[in-house]
């Protein structure tokens, strides 16, 4: 399919298929061409979630599935960082790149192209971010353990994914989704973090509002997007998302876990 060039600026990943990946996201590219954060936060919360994560002069940060890079664009905004966005897709990598050369930049941002799989465990960061793809490593607890497992001691972890409202019934629940269907609580996130020996320091809960703004814009990209015709029906998808939010918005809520990994700092 037709797309843009990858700018010599990314890095690929050994063992990507970048001409495959290309293909494989444009549906998604549809559907977030609009948006400077591809997930349910808006400004205030990305500043939030550095307030507590604190990226200092000399840290490395890693943030997974960066997107368009807006969060690790902000972070080198506050300090001199070293900071990498990782991403599977070439779309998203492309912009992210494009837009770093706009930005009043204190830190340095490098991006790359590959699965979070296929970061070296060996490679050690001060702070290590998902917000939002916790399919990579199957979940909160299996996301949280890959950031873990790659960060310094003394380093900080953001992880967002989403869970039950705190405090609803297990009938108000199941009337949504379905008897027997396992959905993860609070309590579920907070033993997570216990079982991986961490400490937890702030906890952020989307308002739903920035999480209906990220449906509506998905709505309107989707509804206005110009660029190659994507493998499958992109305006079909976005409403079918609009429609599984419409239900879920009654049972979950979107949160972010900024946790720290007990130990000396790293000296940068």
């Amino acid at each position: 399919m037709f797309h843009p060039t990858l700018p010599d600026s990314v890095t690929v990943l050994p063992g990507t298929d970048v001409e495959g990946e290309w293909e494989r996201f444009a549906p998604f590219e549809a559907m977030h061409h609009l948006h400077d954060i591809c997930n349910p936060m808006d400004a205030a919360s990305l500043e939030e979630v550095l307030d507590h994560l604190s990226p200092a002069d000399g840290e490395r940060m890693l943030d997974v599935a960066c997107g368009h890079g807006e969060f690790l664009l902000r972070a080198a905004e506050r300090s001199v960082i070293e900071g990498v966005g990782l991403d599977l897709s070439p779309w998203v990598l492309a912009r992210a790149s494009g837009r770093a050369h706009d930005r009043a930049l204190r830190g340095t941002v490098e991006w790359w192209l590959g699965d979070g799989n296929a970061l070296d465990r060996r490679q050690q960061w001060d702070v290590s971010t998902c917000l939002g793809a916790s399919w990579i490593w199957h979940g909160f607890s299996g996301t949280l353990r890959a950031l873990a497992g790659r960060t310094h001691p003394g380093g900080r972890i953001a992880i967002g994914d989403l869970r039950t409202k705190t405090g609803l019934a297990t009938e108000v629940v199941e009337a949504v989704i379905g008897a027997g269907t396992k959905m993860t609580t609070e309590a579920d996130q907070i033993e997570v973090i216990r079982e991986n020996g961490l400490d937890p320091i702030h906890c952020y809960v989307s308002p739903e509002e920035a999480w209906a703004g990220y449906h509506r814009l998905v709505v309107e990209s989707a509804d206005t997007y110009q660029g190659p015709d994507p493998a499958v029906n992109a305006r079909a998808m976005a409403r079918a998302w609009q429609e599984e939010f419409e239900r879920d918005r009654r049972i979950l809520e979107w949160t972010v876990w900024i946790v720290r990994k007990p130990g000396h700092p790293v000296s940068p």
